[in-house]
């Protein structure tokens, strides 16, 4: 059985997410966004749901989360029945969309519904890392907590152009909103305009025992000196500051030994997948 997920299930959601410190992270970061959402007002971007098993007590075996055109998940089935379940139901509600889980979970998947994915896209397949101590020292002040959201929009466009074509500033916008009341927050370096120059974010749902870094993203015309460095130290050290541990997927391997000279050690790959049943569409971030 799936069924969407409520207010009751804070504890079942805990005990699930916490088994994974990257899609859990994200999922607990949505739920806690969703049920302060007192006005409904992300309905259209973000669900969570509860697999449950056949037998009389409805064990939660999974937890699947749609956030836009991704779907995160945590947990597995536990039958070939359930399985099937989770697959049907994904057949229906999210072909044309990303599936973004650990890479074990997704080889598994894959092996039981080896048409599951779409062929036409290349998969992603990138190292996922957990700081191993405390950062250094910092006497930079540089890194602040961000004043405006609009300005991390205009970052990421420059950085990506092609985001301007995906998804509006008013949107976007909207999604950062969203994660700020799931716990993110978002920081950035400024210039002498006052304009940033490097940006990066962290969820760090109440909950949860791990820092989840993301977005971190450099203006252009400014790489090559350090600032995304100073950004990953200071988000580390937010998380540690709260009692929780710094994790990030690497958005490629490339950047894996990047992070290792930071602090970071590889625990486990992270993949994403084009669900079957599409017509090729653009990725949604």
């Amino acid at each position: 059985m799936i069924r969407l997920a409520t207010k009751e299930d804070e504890q079942v959601v805990i005990r699930l997410c916490s088994k994974n410190a990257w899609d859990g992270t994200t999922i607990l970061s949505a739920y806690q966004s969703k049920c302060e959402d007192v006005h409904n007002a992300d309905w259209q971007y973000c669900d969570l749901w509860v697999g449950e098993s056949g037998a009389q007590k409805k064990n939660a075996q999974y937890l699947l989360c749609r956030q836009g055109q991704n779907f995160h998940i945590v947990g597995k089935p536990h039958s070939k029945q359930r399985w099937q379940e989770l697959h049907d139901f994904l057949s229906m509600q999210a072909a044309g969309s990303h599936l973004i889980a650990d890479q074990t979970l997704l080889e598994e998947y894959e092996s039981q519904f080896p048409s599951s994915f779409c062929q036409q896209t290349t998969g992603i397949v990138a190292p996922r890392m957990l700081s191993t101590h405390l950062p250094e020292e910092m006497e930079d002040s540089s890194v602040q907590e961000s004043q405006s959201l609009w300005g991390i929009y205009d970052l990421l466009a420059a950085a990506k152009p092609e985001m301007l074509k995906k998804v509006s500033k008013d949107d976007y916008t909207a999604r950062m909103r969203f994660s700020q009341r799931g716990g993110a927050k978002f920081f950035e370096i400024l210039n002498d305009t006052q304009t940033p120059v490097c940006i990066g974010a962290i969820l760090l749902p109440e909950q949860g025992d791990y820092g989840l870094i993301f977005n971190i993203c450099t203006h252009p015309q400014c790489r090559g000196r350090g600032y995304a460095r100073k950004m990953v130290m200071r988000l580390c050290m937010e998380a540690y500051l709260q009692g929780k541990t710094p994790v990030l997927d690497c958005a490629s391997s490339e950047l894996e030994e990047y992070y290792s000279r930071l602090g970071f050690q590889t625990v486990s790959h992270w993949g994403k997948r084009l669900l079957t049943g599409c017509v090729v569409q653009k990725e949604e971030q």
